[in-house]
Parts: C-alpha cells; sequence; structure tokens
C-alpha cells in the first residue's frame, strides 16, 4: 500500500512517532503543503492519505471536499488525524476510512491500516477465478456458537448485544444471557460485520443496533445503555465518541 502523510500547522511529519509498525508492506511519503498534496492528483498510485485538519491554508475536510469533487472514485482513501474531535461528523460525512485523535496510538493506527487495506481489497475488480467482493471466505459472521451445559449453543449476530474482553477471552452477551467463549475481541471484531458492530473502547465491541440510550458518566465519558434492560452500559471511550457521533448523529449537547 502506498500511502502519504502530511505536516499540520504544528510541524509534525512522522504520523508514526517512531512506533515499530510493519512498513515493509507500505510505501510511506510525505507531503509538505497543500501544493504537493494536489500534484498527487495528477500522479495516480497513491492509495491512502492521512490528513490534517488543521492545515496552512485549506483545511484537510475542505480540501477532501475539493478532492472527491475533482476526483470522484478516482481519489485515493482519506484517513483525518487531529486534535480536534468536532470535526468527526464532516470527515465521515466524506466517507473516510478513520477520524484518528492525536496523540495516535500504535494499535488504533494498525486498524486504520487493517480498514484501508479492507477497502482496497473490495473495491478491486473480481479475479477470473471469481474471488472478490462476493467471495464467501470473506463474508462477515451472522452467527457462532458457545458451549452451554456440554453442547454448542448457536447464537446469532443480531442477537449479540455486546461482547466483552475477559483475560484474553472474549465473554459474548445476550438478551438471555452472557457466554464465555474461546475467541478474542480481535477475532470478533475484524469477523463480525463492520457496519453493526461498533467498538466503543479497547475491551468492549456494542452492536450499534442494541444501543437505546446514550448517557454521560463524568470526565468526558459516556455509557451506552443497550438491551430491553439497559443494565449498567457499557463503557464508550472519549478516542471511540467522534466516530460514533458520526454513525449515531447526536442531535444536541447533553451537560
Amino acid at each position: 500500500m502506498k500511502l502519504y502523510t502530511g505536516r499540520g500547522d504544528s510541524g509534525s511529519t512522522d504520523l508514526f512517532g517512531g512506533q515499530r509498525v510493519d512498513k515493509d508492506a507500505l510505501r510511506v511519503e510525505t507531503y509538505g503543503g497543500i501544493d504537493e498534496l494536489n500534484a498527487l492528483s495528477n500522479t495516480g498510485g497513491v492509495e491512502l492519505v492521512f490528513l490534517d485538519i488543521d492545515m496552512p491554508g485549506k483545511d484537510g475536510v475542505r480540501l477532501a471536499q475539493w478532492w472527491n469533487d475533482r476526483l470522484g472514485d478516482e481519489r485515493p482513501l482519506i484517513a483525518f488525524v487531529t486534535a480536534y474531535e468536532e470535526h468527526a461528523v464532516d470527515a465521515f460525512s466524506l466517507d473516510a476510512v478513520d477520524y484518528l485523535l492525536k496523540p495516535v496510538r500504535l494499535a488504533r493506527l494498525e486498524n486504520t491500516l487493517k480498514r484501508a487495506r479492507r477497502r482496497l481489497k473490495e473495491a478491486s475488480p473480481v479475479s477470473e477465478d471469481g474471488a472478490g467482493l462476493g467471495d464467501s471466505s470473506s463474508s462477515p459472521l451472522e452467527r457462532i456458537s458457545v458451549e452451554e451445559l456440554g453442547e454448542y449453543r448457536v447464537i446469532a449476530a443480531d442477537e449479540i448485544l455486546w461482547i466483552e474482553a475477559d483475560e484474553g477471552f472474549a465473554t459474548v452477551h445476550t438478551e438471555e444471557g452472557e457466554y464465555l467463549t474461546d475467541f478474542s475481541l480481535k477475532f470478533l471484531e475484524e469477523n463480525l460485520a463492520e457496519e453493526l458492530f461498533f467498538r466503543c473502547h479497547r475491551s468492549y465491541i456494542v452492536r450499534l443496533d442494541a444501543i437505546k440510550r446514550i448517557s454521560p458518566w463524568g470526565a468526558g465519558t459516556y455509557r451506552l445503555m443497550v438491551g430491553k434492560k439497559e443494565s449498567e452500559g457499557v463503557p464508550l471511550a472519549r478516542s471511540r465518541a467522534p466516530e460514533l457521533k458520526a454513525r449515531i448523529p447526536w442531535s444536541a449537547s447533553v451537560l
């Protein structure tokens, strides 16, 4: 994958921040300003651009909109990197791959690269042997099975309320109960439908349709009340709030 990272007003050019990222499959280049970035539209070959919101001249959101209008489907994928939460809705309305808050953690960055690779794979033409977007081997899981009293209980994906990490394994919560599995949270995040499930916290995944209320919980954090009982809720990390606001727009501020 060939990607570009940009310099914001802070002058920082190293998105990776010295972190150990597997760059063997990446061609990473840095642009120094808007003019250099605009020139990319004539060269092609760039698959992913990390845009800072706060850049000299045209800001990242306006630049992405201009690029959309000019290049349409031919533009590279875009991920925004910023210190500000308030532009998340605008960013995702431009079909951004991700919205990263500084300082960017390694695990978060790797997740963004994974999303970008998935999009590129889905957008690639179907090969002669029929592999591609419709390949069943890459289809999201529609159900999982868990052990219960010596049997395997089948749980449909739309029965899952939330999933919680428990000492390296995932506990699946439904309206009927909770079930310890031998799956990891990472495996379930990668294999459940991304449009239906949301990693709201490093230890939790929630099904978006199960969220009934979003309750302030102090210090800029929230609890997601899910299911019919709603219980004590599922934590929403501050760093994940901007993406949730984009996927479930919040119409007003709650004090």
